[in-house]
């Protein structure tokens, strides 16, 4: 049974009707009849599907603003529904959606719904495991819990959309996946190589990606199942980062289609850095915005964060994959800044990764928010490894002044000097720093023999017998700096 929607009567001298239709098994396209009658003798018209609302603009609010606390209490009612799909329901994409939007109210509820549902149970095929001769994009295919790449997620997506009378769209265009190369930039002669859908709810369009919400392709391109929140409702400015909406037939399109005020250019989606879906759910805004950073000697990133992030680390190596952690450092200036430090030993092309953990999930592993490519055109002429970090001198805010190598000469005066606002005392050892009036510990120590170590040790109590953390820590070695 098809329901009427809307209608639009055309005025001319031929005047007619258009009815739009809602049904379980409209397709794209017109549907098929014709009726006569009507507003005027001889009026006739054809039916046809619901239309696509042509409002393509930004929408007038984040996700965080669309979804209240009651669209939250919602959805968890929704997302349990939809997790425990009973087997009588599975019958068909008809059967499932019907099932699935009987305890919605509104089209967001409708399409939590479904996409709850699909990142729950389509399986993604990587090209590690695709299977031959069968067509993975098929919505009654892909149904059956196989995808072969995300148009199948899309199709799927948009025909159980548009059986329940939600707007929806197929966009497709360019993704920085995992295994994304900067050095490799998108070009105007390159097909689309990403799928994924915008609904209409609220009043606006807003993007939903069901394929990188099920999981993601690893650097092995295997892919792994991860449920991501993230891809539900992206907020365009967010979005943009990694999808870039492309047909070559239609630049306009590519601009409207970023559901941003200003629209960026290709050339300028390419010089974005790929941020994670953390560093973008997080707020985190980082100094340098280009994915590859050329520079002599070292280079400093500054992390800005919105919420509290603790214990940010950072991992280097070279692109033969040699480990390269001792040539870097992370500071933590105040409670959202952060700044890391790269010395790289020689010039040469380095991967840089940067992770951080969420305030209140310390037993979680630390996420990968972002990923640079640096090429290092000179270093000092002698170059250092910077020292050992423990992870208290991030909690207590603990900038290093000097030393900056983590190799000490042997049986040598060195100046130690660093700040903090919550430490009340700070040792070397066994050796007491003295604290000026700014917050900044100094002090002069001899080194021991060669082969040993020392630790820099602070304390928030006044106490001397009060518990003291390990900061930063030292090696020392015979060779003196040239």
């Amino acid at each position: 049974m098809y329901k009427i929607s809307n209608y639009i009567y055309k005025m001319g001298c031929n005047p007619s009707i258009e009815v739009h239709v809602e049904a379980d098994d409209i397709q794209d396209g017109d549907v098929v009849g014709c009726f006569c009658g009507g507003i005027s003798q001889g009026c006739m018209g054809r039916l046809k599907n619901a239309p696509v609302p042509y409002i393509l603009r930004a929408p007038t609010g984040k996700k965080k603003e669309i979804i209240k606390y009651s669209d939250i209490e919602k959805f968890k009612e929704i997302d349990d529904h939809a997790l425990n799909v009973p087997g009588s329901a599975l019958k068909s994409i008809k059967s499932l959606t019907k099932y699935l939007v009987a305890i919605c109210d509104t089209d967001k509820e409708k399409v939590r719904s479904f996409f709850v549902w699909i990142t729950a149970n389509i399986s993604y095929e990587t090209s590690n495991n695709k299977g031959g001769g069968e067509s993975l994009t098929d919505p009654n295919t892909v149904f059956r819990r196989r995808a072969g790449d995300a148009v199948g997620y899309c199709n799927l997506f948009a025909t159980m959309c548009k059986s329940s009378g939600v707007p929806v769209v197929n966009l497709s265009g360019f993704a920085k996946r995992t295994d994304h190369d900067p050095e490799i930039p998108y070009t105007p002669h390159d097909s689309p190589d990403h799928a994924w859908n915008a609904v209409f709810v609220d009043d606006d369009w807003r993007f939903v990606d069901c394929c990188w919400g099920a999981g993601y392709e690893d650097e092995t391109c295997y892919w792994v199942r991860k449920y991501e929140e993230f891809w539900f409702l992206t907020d365009p400015d967010k979005f943009i980062n990694d999808h870039y909406p492309w047909t070559s037939s239609d630049r306009k399109i590519n601009n409207n289609w970023q559901l941003l005020k200003q629209p960026i250019t290709l050339a300028e989606y390419n010089k974005l850095v790929k941020l994670e879906e953390t560093a973008k759910d997080w707020g985190l805004d980082f100094s340098h915005k280009e994915p590859i950073l050329i520079f002599r000697k070292e280079v400093h990133i500054t992390i800005t964060a919105s919420i509290l992030v603790r214990n940010i680390t950072c991992a280097m190596e070279t692109i033969d994959h040699v480990k390269m952690d001792d040539y870097t450092l992370v500071y933590q200036f105040d409670t959202l800044t952060y700044s890391v430090q790269a010395r790289p030993p020689s010039p040469g092309t380095y991967v840089l990764r940067i992770y951080g953990k969420k305030d209140g999930e310390m037993s979680q592993p630390a996420q990968l928010m972002v990923k640079y490519l640096l090429k290092c055109t000179d270093v000092n002429n002698y170059v250092k490894s910077l020292p050992y970090v423990f992870t208290h001198a991030q909690t207590y805010h603990v900038t290093l002044h000097e030393p900056h190598a983590r190799e000490l000469p042997a049986k040598s005066k060195v100046k130690i000097r660093l700040s903090s606002q919550y430490l009340r005392q700070i040792m070397v050892e066994n050796i007491p720093l003295e604290c000026d009036e700014n917050g900044t510990w100094e002090g002069k120590i001899t080194t021991p023999q060669s082969g040993d170590a020392i630790v820099i040790y602070g304390s928030t109590s006044d106490d001397a017998n009060g518990k003291f953390h390990s900061l930063y820590k030292f090696y020392i070695v015979d060779k003196k700096p040239k």
